[in-house]
């Protein structure tokens, strides 16, 4: 069934998009943590990256930051969330203990986070080297966007409800 919705108005909303093999995404990204002037909320599967989690602790002095990490690999070696967690960053795991199925825990699999409630950075970026070296990965930005940014915010509050 396909449902076609007409609006009589028009929304502009700005959107940049990078890629990993060419654009930098670790720098597009870090350059957005520099520009934070209130909140940074990040939500985000894997974090091994000491740059990003460097930029985060930088900022971190000036602004309220707040992430949520799978905690599976929060476990990991190369992990930045004990890191994080050790230099004054608020730091949960999301919990997903109620939610097992048979052997299979739920991963918390977001890669996003929300600067200043202005705007959100998604896409399928994890925040790891292996993300901007080896990898094809890719980093949206949407700027301008209340109703996008409301969701993103919307998601991130109810994980850091049921995060530990």
């Amino acid at each position: 069934m396909l449902t076609t919705i007409f609006a009589s108005f028009l929304i502009l909303v700005r959107v940049e998009v990078f890629f990993s093999a060419t654009d930098g995404c670790k720098d597009k990204i870090i350059n957005a943590i520099e520009s934070a002037e209130k909140s940074i909320k990040v939500a985000v599967y894997s974090f091994t990256s000491r740059e990003i989690s460097e930029a985060l602790i930088r900022k971190s002095h000036s602004v309220d930051i707040r992430v949520i990490t799978d905690g599976e690999q929060a476990q990991s070696k190369f992990s930045k969330h004990s890191f994080l967690i050790k230099n004054g960053v608020r730091v949960k795991i999301a919990d997903y203990s109620d939610t097992k199925k048979r052997f299979i825990i739920p991963k918390m699999h977001h890669k996003f986070m929300i600067i200043d409630d202005k705007f959100v950075i998604t896409g399928s970026y994890n925040f790891t080297a292996s993300a901007e070296e080896m990898n094809d990965e890719n980093c949206v930005f949407i700027y301008e966007a209340p109703d996008i940014i409301k969701k993103f915010n919307n998601e991130f509050e109810r994980l850091w409800k049921i995060a530990k």
